[in-house]
């Protein structure tokens, strides 16, 4: 509620403030219309400061549109996160999900941001792989995000398979990690640590549900040689 109180009073407080000027517009507009004298015109210019009302009015409505989109997303986010899985579960080879998610995040990044994989050929996994494919995507975009201001911002991805018949995922970037006073809250739903405007807070919440939900489980960490590691460790076909 409170997450999505936020663009909402922003948009709330725009459109008043477009109200009020609309009011001032049409004052003007029927004094033009009345053919009033172009003393008087001036004067009641000045006075409705229609001048400052139309360099007002295009920053206003951006701002009213870029509230809504934000609104519009956090609902996108919220409807996802609640959402009953109807997709049918089927058999997937979940390194080709990592690879096409490496590449979809790499291909909208405008920096560079290098990914190395260290997985075997096949890793057979039964359940969705377009959930799948949203973990995969938000695991690497976060590592993107969080190694922004490093010198070489990169991600490495590995498997490990246990004769248990379940494989563990690390995913591991050379950002700055994971704040302590954060590790427990990295999965709560409208949990985010970027800027306003640049995520929900969703991410990591729908992941973590997407992930319980094919038996597996998702947790975060710092790595002892630094930067931040999220394990994810899911049953295999075998």
């Amino acid at each position: 509620a409170h997450e999505l109180n936020n663009p909402i009073s922003f948009v709330l407080g725009n459109v008043h403030a477009m109200q009020k000027y609309a009011r001032r517009l049409q004052a003007y507009l029927a004094a033009v219309h009345d053919k009033t004298d172009a003393t008087t015109l001036a004067d009641l210019r000045q006075q409705l400061r229609i001048d400052r009302v139309i360099e007002d009015l295009s920053p206003l409505i951006e701002g009213t549109i870029e509230g809504a989109e934000r609104t519009r997303d956090i609902v996108d986010g919220l409807k996802r996160f609640s959402a009953i899985d109807r997709e049918e579960y089927q058999a997937f080879n979940l390194v080709e999900i990592i690879e096409r998610a490496v590449h979809w995040v790499g291909k909208a990044n405008s920096k560079p941001f290098r990914v190395n994989l260290d997985l075997p050929e096949s890793l057979p996994l039964q359940g969705s792989a377009g959930q799948l494919q949203q973990v995969m995507m938000n695991l690497v975009q976060n590592a993107s995000d969080a190694t922004v201001e490093s010198h070489d911002p990169h991600l490495e991805i590995s498997a490990r398979i246990a004769q248990s018949g379940r494989v563990t995922l690390n995913f591991h970037d050379n950002g700055l990690g994971i704040e302590a006073v954060n590790l427990d809250k990295i999965f709560d739903p409208f949990f985010t640590t970027k800027p306003v405007g640049q995520g929900t807070g969703l991410g990591l919440a729908i992941s973590y549900g997407i992930v319980e939900r094919h038996g597996g489980k998702l947790t975060a960490a710092n790595h002892a040689q630094g930067g931040a590691v999220f394990t994810l460790e899911l049953p295999i076909v075998v």
